[in-house]
């Protein structure tokens, strides 16, 4: 290669380059773009914001100063998403050839859930296609029928109620349980509900071949009902934001599909303790002690996921909460070992759970307290508002379409503003739950074919939805704002009401399934 020093930048500009890796050529015009509108969006958005400030600034009043803090709030999230999703690292869908003979553990871990659920698993376990490894049920609930079950197929049997120990730490303590009475150089999670491809080793363990190597994470795919009403497919997460990590070494575990280096957990005194759950404190702290994770575009596993409002909100406020308790109490910000795209790209998940908890919220109260108090700082101001915020708005929309294509990014923002009030509940949580103080786990997939669920967590939207709806024709009425000021508010509401709207008909719609997406037909349930 030419030593010029702008032989990289010219060759890359002139598309002469000859990449390296695997599909960067092939991504370089979608990545173009989307660094560009990414630019284009932070320079506008930054102008809108500037100018709202001046104008709060002049007359501030509480609810403007909140509006503010949201609108700023979201801006840092949308400029470091636009920094640090553009580019894109991917792996060859066969991953690498090992060049060693890797003995390997599985770990799947249970308590409680149904006896076809950990049987699935343990029978497509057992039918994985590589040369060296054992499977070892880990049991926190002592059950004879799943110490039948292991013995049946041949699979190694460990309990910790059954050893005389307590369920200290949950889900992370019974994986150092199975850590302290195993040997394998590589170690794969599953959770009990994740049935793993046969291929899941042997597309993995190449990777290993890296000395400083930690951990690989596959793609996680759910058996879901058509049209994926709560988002679980979170292909945003999967697709983008994921694959962007790994760019920059910040691959987070998910706990499930995992394949982990057994010196590295060792290293660092086992899985991590501190959170709920081990997953991505476990990535965080091995980042930060200098090993590397990869995360592999591929789905090698297919689990259950939610298909009920109340099971969408129990797992969500946990995984908020672990993530929230790492923010407050252990920020990358200070985390020592972390450089900087590895501290942005963990601030990213946590700002996503503060502007969702935080300032949504603000959005959906602001109009309302306009309608009845009818003085905000933007009275007067409604064109310039609505040019800026305007032109801030179709490059946000811009940017998503190339950052993301084709991967639902609307229905992205509309669920993950529309659970608002798990997010906003987790981000308080945290703050009571500094270290040496561990909140309670939840096991989520006791019972995993429960189609119906509670009608309680739908009051949140129908009281706003209500609210929105009646207000502006009572301000109207009673002449509590102008009937300019009225009109250019009802649009607010209305995209309110249609951001809400989405997780009213998921939980009220029952969902239909193919036969072959059917988790009852796949688990006998």
């Amino acid at each position: 290669m030419s030593k010029n020093p702008f032989a990289f930048f010219w060759a890359d500009w002139r598309g002469r380059l000859p990449y390296r890796r695997y599909r960067e050529g092939e991504d370089r015009p979608r990545r173009l773009r989307a660094l560009f509108f990414s630019l284009l969006t932070f320079v506008l958005g930054g102008a809108y914001l500037l100018w709202v400030t001046w104008l709060v600034c002049a007359n501030p009043g509480w609810q403007d100063l909140l509006f503010l803090a949201a609108e700023t709030l979201s801006f840092l999230l949308l400029a470091i998403l636009a920094s640090d999703a553009w580019n894109l690292r991917f792996h060859h869908p066969g991953g690498l050839k090992p060049t060693a003979a890797y003995e390997v553990d599985i770990f799947v871990p249970c308590c409680g859930e149904p006896l076809e659920v950990i049987r699935t698993t343990l029978r497509a376990a057992a039918r994985i296609s590589y040369d060296s490894f054992q499977i070892y049920v880990l049991d926190d609930e002592g059950s004879e029928q799943v110490a039948d079950l292991a013995q049946s197929l041949g699979c190694h049997y460990l309990s910790r109620p059954r050893a005389g120990l307590s369920l200290e730490d949950s889900k992370s303590g019974n994986l150092n349980f199975g850590l302290s009475h195993s040997r394998g150089e590589l170690i794969l999670v599953l959770d009990a509900d994740q049935v793993p491809a046969p291929e899941i080793l042997s597309r993995l363990a190449g990777f290993f071949r890296l000395p400083r190597l930690a951990y690989v994470q596959s793609k996680q795919a759910f058996f879901l009902p058509e049209g994926d009403p709560f988002y679980n497919r979170d292909e945003v997460f999967y697709d983008a934001v994921q694959p962007g990590n790994d760019q920059a070494n910040a691959v987070l575990s998910c706990g499930s599909g995992v394949l982990y280096r057994r010196r590295a957990l060792v290293e660092m005194g086992g899985f991590a303790t501190w959170n709920i759950l081990e997953d991505v404190t476990t990535s965080y702290e091995l980042l930060s002690r200098g090993w590397k994770g990869i995360y592999f575009p591929q789905a090698l596993t297919q689990g259950l996921a939610p298909y009920a409002l109340a099971g969408i909100y129990r797992q969500r406020f946990q995984w908020s909460l672990d993530t929230m308790r790492l923010f407050f109490w252990d920020n990358p910000l200070w985390k020592s070992g972390l450089d900087c795209k590895q501290r942005r790209r963990f601030l990213l998940v946590m700002l996503s759970y503060l502007v969702s908890g935080l300032a949504f919220p603000v959005f959906c109260l602001f109009p309302l307290l306009v309608y009845w108090r009818g003085t905000p700082s933007l009275l007067g101001q409604e064109a310039g508002y609505w040019g800026l915020r305007g032109a801030y708005l179709l490059a946000t929309v811009l940017m998503f379409r190339y950052l993301f294509a084709g991967l639902q990014p609307l229905k992205q923002i509309k669920i993950m503003c529309g659970l608002f009030p798990v997010y906003g509940a987790a981000v308080l949580a945290a703050l009571f739950y500094p270290p040496g103080r561990k909140p309670r786990y939840r096991v989520n997939n006791r019972q995993p074919f429960t189609l119906s669920g509670a009608w309680w967590p739908l009051i949140p939207y129908l009281g706003l939805i209500v609210l929105h709806l009646t207000l502006p024709f009572l301000s109207l009425w009673l002449g509590w704002a102008s009937p300019r000021l009225i009109a250019v508010n009802a649009v607010v509401s209305a995209v309110i009401i249609w951001v809400l709207l989405d997780l009213v008909l998921a939980a009220g719609i029952k969902p239909h399934w193919r036969p072959a997406r059917d988790p009852r037909l796949v688990y006998g349930g």
